[in-house]
């Protein structure tokens, strides 16, 4: 597949609005708001998010199928799609594995309330905080610097003293919409904690663009704090990607 130049991403604009789900992702690389790469073959364009989310573009054909599949054995591309027949050939091949995935879209006009448990404090992620959250949903997966964060995102932390206890942030920013990354340190879950974290980002959002939400099927905790919050499953898809 050839990789398009950077200065050339915004050509491919209308291309990113047509894809059906999660939009955000790839829309956020060709508006330049955030990191990645697009890749062409074919007719088929590829968008490749900086936290490697990968979307589609277009009807592969076999040999297009087949460089999916070896872009995601060699450089670890996190392929999503809803299409079951893709994903079986992508399957056939070998050396990958299906993660079901829930989207969910926030419908409400105005944010939660922000409850924040005794003992707590609200904080944004400042560039310290940047540089010091790890795990596995930390901003620093998303974007390149604290600087390019903070000129198109934003972040909460719920801190317990000094220690970061839950925080969620932009972990894709579009025009129109912004998704939520969220993780909770394992010492500070099932405090709601994520919730007060993410009811802050969602205040934050809001009106300017739209919150949006994704998890794996399987992280039933993720799923209740966004139902709780008000969001509301809207689609699905497939996660392909190289077992970990």
């Amino acid at each position: 597949m050839k990789i398009i130049d950077n200065n050339d991403h915004s050509r491919f604009v209308r291309y990113a609005e047509d894809i059906a789900f999660c939009r955000v992702f790839p829309l956020s690389v060709v508006q330049k708001y955030q990191s990645g790469s697009i890749y062409v073959s074919g007719s088929c364009i590829l968008f490749r998010h900086k936290n490697n989310f990968t979307f589609l573009s277009g009807t592969p054909g076999e040999k297009e199928i087949r460089e999916i599949h070896e872009l995601i054995l060699t450089e670890k591309l996190k392929f999503l799609c809803q299409d079951t027949s893709l994903a079986g050939k992508l399957m056939e091949y070998g050396g990958v594995e299906i993660v079901p995935r829930d989207v969910y879209s926030y419908p409400h006009d105005k944010a939660p309330e922000i409850n924040i448990p005794d003992g707590y404090s609200l904080r944004s992620i400042d560039e310290e905080l940047f540089s010091r959250l790890t795990g596995n949903v930390p901003p620093s997966l998303y974007w390149d610097d604290y600087e390019q964060f903070s000129k198109y995102g934003t972040g909460f932390c719920i801190m317990h003293g000094n220690e970061a206890a839950s925080w969620a942030f932009s972990s894709a920013v579009s025009s129109e919409e912004t998704d939520i990354g969220i993780e909770t340190a394992e010492a500070y879950r099932h405090r709601g904690l994520a919730l007060a974290a993410a009811a802050a980002m969602i205040r934050e959002i809001l009106p300017d663009r739209r919150p949006t939400w994704t998890c794996q099927r399987s992280n039933h905790g993720s799923a209740r704090t966004a139902e709780k919050l008000g969001f509301v499953r809207t689609a699905d898809c497939m996660l392909i990607r190289k077992p970990l």
